[in-house]
């Protein structure tokens, strides 16, 4: 089995009859027309039904066709489908902007009611203080009143005391006048007692009065603090009345004017969706004409190898005869294989090798090489195959060709007894039409390349044994 130039594979199943009829020719891979991705015949079908790249209508009739893949973006951008959303969505916004605000009030008067409840045990503190001053004082002129009555009571006795003194000191005088010193001398110091008693008594009257003037001044200033506080309060409850009232007034006009920004917002949204649409479509475009590109580039590049190789193969052609490797075994030495592998990633490129010779005037054989190899080895392994060309001696050969060649990549070792070569068998069968031979493909994955000294120096051998 063959690649042919369009990139399909043919079947060689059928032969084409002597009589000249046409034999219908059965492709065993497909190519899809949205994604050029090839497929086999019995994937193919299902691949249509889930290809991405396959274009549907948009279900929301806006004479947009996109592709399968992009469809649930363009349903999120399509204008007709978001016409509505984006009014509901303006509403739960205006919605979320009034509870937010709603929110806000109500944490802002939760605050006021702790102020206001701070003030009001802050208010029954002072209240308790000043019951508490109140009873202070209330007992200091109790003190002060008990004091008076016992100071009453003191003079009375002092009195009844220097009486009866006074009494017994004439008693006395009249018994003994050698006494009355003594006597005069008592009486002083019952005197000098009194004169203490009664300064201790002023000064006591003196710290009552102040004591019972500074609780008025406190008991004065706690009831203007007091006050103060309500004014406060007051003053507080009427700013909270005008706020609410702002609030009330400015939420009225933000959903009058939302109503008005709303609708500008809907047709604003219309027309970016539009120019959105014009943008995707553009980029399709783009991207189609990018793809366009690197396949013209890509056959570009193929036709100039082609070229190339027609040259060498026209060169080599007039050389046929004399063809000095006619024993069936090559030594290829591709160099430079970083770039190759990297130009076959890019433009699928081919490696073709010298033409030689099972034997002398025997077959045209060439091998040939996809660094970067296709199909589902494609990005990971080399392919490689032995391909049976038209020759100057095809005439005279026998049909169908059918060979057995060893395909090996040498190991670049030192020693060649430590050296492990890669080897693979194929086989080759060709009858006698260009357009129908089947070629047995070989894999050899990257990884293996890359190990051991497969690849030295950016160069690789590989020898082809045509088994007799």
């Amino acid at each position: 089995m063959a690649m042919n130039g369009n990139g399909y594979s043919r079947n060689s199943n059928n032969t084409l009859p002597s009589n000249g009829t046409t034999t219908v020719l059965k492709y065993e891979k497909s190519s899809c027309l949205f994604c050029n991705e090839w497929f086999d015949s019995q994937t193919f079908t299902e691949h249509l039904i889930h290809c991405g790249q396959v274009l549907e209508q948009c279900p929301n009739h806006c004479n947009a066709f996109v592709p399968r893949i992009r469809m649930r973006t363009h349903l999120k951008e399509c204008p007709r489908g978001k016409s509505q959303q984006q009014l509901n969505n303006s509403q739960e916004r205006l919605d979320q902007f009034v509870d937010n605000r709603m929110t806000q009030l109500e944490k802002d008067l939760s605050a006021l009611r702790s102020v206001l409840n701070e003030e009001i045990g802050q208010r029954l503190h002072l209240i308790t203080d000043v019951g508490n001053l109140r009873k202070y004082n209330q007992v200091l002129e109790d003190w002060k009143q008990d004091a008076n009555e016992n100071m009453n009571g003191i003079k009375s006795l002092l009195n009844e005391e220097i009486v009866q003194r006074q009494f017994e000191v004439g008693e006395a005088y009249k018994d003994n006048t050698a006494n009355f010193e003594m006597i005069k001398k008592v009486k002083a110091d019952i005197q000098g007692e009194m004169d203490v008693l009664q300064k201790n008594i002023q000064q006591l009257s003196i710290e009552v009065a102040d004591h019972v003037n500074h609780l008025n001044d406190n008991t004065m200033k706690l009831e203007e603090m007091i006050l103060e506080n309500e004014k406060k309060n007051l003053d507080k409850f009427i700013e909270i009345e005008e706020f609410l009232n702002v609030l009330d007034g400015d939420l009225k006009t933000k959903f009058v004017a939302n109503s008005d920004l709303n609708a500008k917002q809907v047709n604003m949204d219309v027309e970016v969706k539009s120019m959105k649409n014009i943008v995707c479509e553009t980029e399709e475009r783009c991207e189609k004409l990018e793809g366009i590109v690197k396949q013209i580039d890509t056959k570009l590049h193929q036709t100039v190898q082609t070229l190339a190789d027609l040259e060498y193969h026209l060169a080599t052609q007039q050389r046929l005869t004399n063809i000095q490797n006619s024993r069936g075994h090559l030594v290829w030495r591709i160099k430079d294989y970083s770039k190759k592998l990297e130009e076959a990633k890019q433009y699928e490129t081919i490696l073709h090798s010298a033409m030689f010779s099972n034997k002398p005037y025997g077959y045209a054989l060439r091998l040939d090489i996809l660094p970067n190899g296709k199909g589902t080895w494609k990005g990971r392994n080399l392919i490689a195959c032995l391909n049976v060309i038209a020759g100057e001696y095809d005439a005279l050969l026998p049909w169908p060709c059918r060979l057995q060649a060893d395909i090996i990549i040498r190991d670049q070792y030192g020693s060649n007894e430590e050296a492990q070569d890669y080897v693979k068998t194929i086989l080759v069968r060709k009858k006698n039409d260009e357009f129908i031979q089947n070629n047995q493909y070989f894999h050899i994955p990257h990884k293996v390349v890359m190990s051991r000294n497969y690849l030295r120096n950016d160069c690789l051998f590989v020898e082809v044994r045509v088994l007799k």
